[in-house]
């Protein structure tokens, strides 16, 4: 039985420590792969898209799927799950028709929005609540991230080939919001050792204070 006080604060805060080790398993195992120009998610492995959508400041980060199929909204959480561990709930804040799309204004580099690889959108209601927004094109969607949320960005169709091996031109632009937020860089997460390191300190504070009180 431990009948020293700090020792068995000591032995509390390893089993914490441990704990935090178990549930969060290494340090160094982070489940986001970050891109080189900034904290995009890579979904399939392949690399990031180099920089932010046409050069655009609120381009997101770049994050794509090649795996095929639509943009439903099953598969997009599945996607960011996949890449990043955490469940996110998105809400779906609209779908462009055609070349439309009610609150959202776009412009597109060269001809209309499902005619151009690429081009820049703004939000004109409910300002600043995008989060993420997918690009269809051919037979995959390209999937990009804003944290915080913004009400204005830029699309592009890199990193999607049609079946001749092309970029294609836009299918659709759907855009989702996240009300629990988007997943978190997992380094801004204290490690154990941090605890650990807490806790030595705490009990020294504690030591000392014994000895001036004796």
């Amino acid at each position: 039985m431990l009948r020293n006080p700090y020792v068995r604060l000591l032995a509390a805060l390893g089993l914490l420590a441990a704990g935090v080790m178990l549930a969060s398993g290494p340090a160094d195992a982070a489940p986001f792969l970050f891109c080189k120009d900034g904290p995009g998610i890579d979904l399939v492995n392949v690399g990031c898209i180099s920089g932010t959508a046409d050069g655009y400041p609120n381009g997101g980060d770049g994050i794509y799927t090649n795996a095929g199929g639509g943009d439903f909204q099953s598969a997009v959480e599945a996607a960011i799950l996949g890449a990043t561990g955490v469940s996110v709930n998105l809400v779906a804040l609209g779908k462009t028709s055609g070349d439309a799309l009610t609150g959202f204004s776009f412009t597109p580099d060269s001809g209309t929005l499902t005619t151009s690889q690429s081009g820049t959108w703004t939000q004109l209601s409910g300002a600043n609540s995008v989060q993420y927004i997918t690009i269809k094109a051919a037979n995959s969607f390209a999937l990009y991230q804003f944290s915080p949320s913004v009400g204005t960005g830029a699309y592009t169709t890199v990193g999607i080939l049609n079946t001749g091996g092309q970029q294609p031109t836009v299918s659709h632009i759907s855009f989702w919001g996240a009300p629990g937020g988007n997943p978190t860089d997992p380094s801004a997460v204290p490690e154990p050792s941090s605890l650990l390191l807490l806790g030595s300190g705490t009990l020294g504070w504690l030591w000392l204070r014994r000895r001036r009180s004796a």
